[in-house]
């Protein structure tokens, strides 16, 4: 997740147990979140290739095909694109 509240990580930890529903975090005032209004990154990441906290949203369409291997669809677990499409 991106953009949130840095009081409300604190307690969060790599690999902890998130339940549906529950709530984990709290947006972040534009301070301390790069100054975006609120709004919601949900990503999937297989290798955080060594970095801590945060993880490229963009690339270079160079590298697209090495970060598409890594971040794949998130709808995968989301499945929300069934509400988005006919039939």
């Amino acid at each position: 997740y991106g953009h949130l509240s840095l009081n409300s990580i604190k307690n969060l930890h790599e690999g902890d147990l998130v339940r549906k529903g529950e709530v984990i975090a709290e947006f972040g005032i534009p301070f301390e979140n790069g100054q975006w209004p609120p709004h919601l990154h949900f990503q999937i990441i297989k290798d955080m290739q060594g970095m801590k906290g945060d993880y490229p949203g963009v690339c270079r369409y160079s590298e697209r095909e090495k970060y598409l291997d890594n971040s794949p669809n998130a709808d995968l677990i989301l499945n929300m694109m069934r509400h988005a499409l006919p039939g």
